[in-house]
């Protein structure tokens, strides 16, 4: 950890639960951004269940999942 980490973790011991609350949904915010590729990956995993499904693909596997 930093010495800049450090310092900072210091001072919120002293702020008050909603002040900490503050925070850290701030940095929540800062830190969650949206990862294009995840939802473009997300997008592309979305279509090949689809198919599957229309495929009768997906309840052959099921089946035989639950035949194992």
């Amino acid at each position: 950890m930093s010495n800049l980490v450090a310092e900072i973790a210091e001072k919120i011991q002293l702020l008050s639960e909603e002040d900490k609350h503050t925070l850290v949904r701030l940095l929540l915010q800062d830190v969650d951004v949206p990862d294009e590729d995840a939802d473009e990956a997300w997008r592309n995993e979305i279509v090949r269940r689809v198919k599957a499904i229309r495929n009768g693909e997906a309840a052959i596997r099921a089946l035989q999942e639950w035949q194992e």
